[in-house]
């Protein structure tokens, strides 16, 4: 069983490839939260497949761990997680492991993939080039077809494995709970009226439904519980959602067909 957690796609598009490659059953964190895993046998494993933001674990991510209830019976489950990343995660997989722990759960596994950037609501922030994010998709493509095998084997992981950065810890522990306590809120999005067309894509596309359109105008309204995926200003073909004045000359990235088979076919990432 593998549970997902995307807003632009990324982590969506890595979470179908280990469920087809694996033949586990692949479930959104937004539609399972609160309920117990449905496992078929005691052998079946528990996977976790996230983007990191602000070098931890979304908040909506922290939310569904949190709620995980604690394991049915004392069989010991491989647990596993693949994290998305545009840089490195910090010390997103020790962040991970405590929050499993504590719920009774342990972490056996965690690999980060690097793929292309998509926060843009800082200065100096942006997309990778597509040259860039090319080079990234092709490398994440060579890890992922190791990992597979490993998963299957219920194996363990490395350091190696994973790319904390440097200054991890500090980014974590310390930047990380001031990244979600100023930035992590959906007040400074807005619609550039000017160019808003009322096509609602921004709403369609909101993991969380926190976008209502209004009645009268059809403008987007942020309703509160923003974890900051960036999928309504991706997602919108007018580039008319903003965040504050940080996002108005940055680039988007496309939310569909974006993590590519084997093959080079194009995966429908929503």
């Amino acid at each position: 069983m593998i549970y997902c957690f995307s807003g632009t796609g990324n982590s969506l598009g890595v979470a179908r490839r280990l469920s087809e490659a694996l033949g586990e059953r692949l479930l959104p964190m937004t539609e399972a939260l609160g309920t117990a895993p449905d496992f078929a046998s005691p052998e079946e494993p528990l996977g976790l497949v996230f983007p990191v933001y602000g070098w931890g674990l979304p908040r909506f991510v922290e939310t569904f761990v949190e709620a995980l209830p604690h394991p049915a019976d004392a069989t010991p489950r491989y647990v596993f997680a693949v994290l998305t990343c545009g840089d490195d995660i910090g010390r997103t997989d020790r962040l991970l492991s405590r929050a499993l722990a504590r719920r009774g759960w342990q972490l056996a596994a965690v690999f980060s993939l690097q793929l292309r950037n998509t926060y843009v609501c800082l200065p100096g922030f942006d997309v990778d080039t597509p040259q860039v994010a090319a080079e990234k998709a092709q490398r994440a493509e060579a890890q992922l077809e190791a990992i597979v095998p490993r998963i299957a084997a219920r194996e363990g992981s490395t350091q190696a494995d994973i790319v904390p950065g440097a200054c991890a810890g500090l980014k974590s522990y310390v930047l990380r709970p001031l990244f979600n306590a100023l930035l992590i809120s959906d007040r400074h999005f807005r619609a550039e009226t000017v160019r808003c067309t009322g096509c609602g894509r921004c709403a369609r596309v909101c993991p969380l439904h926190n976008i209502s359109l209004d009645e009268a105008t059809r403008t987007p309204r942020w309703q509160g519980h923003c974890t900051h995926c960036l999928a309504c200003y991706h997602a919108c073909p007018q580039h008319a959602v903003a965040y504050g004045f940080f996002t108005g000359k940055k680039g988007q990235v496309g939310i569909n067909s974006y993590f590519r088979g084997p093959q080079g076919a194009a995966k429908d990432n929503l």
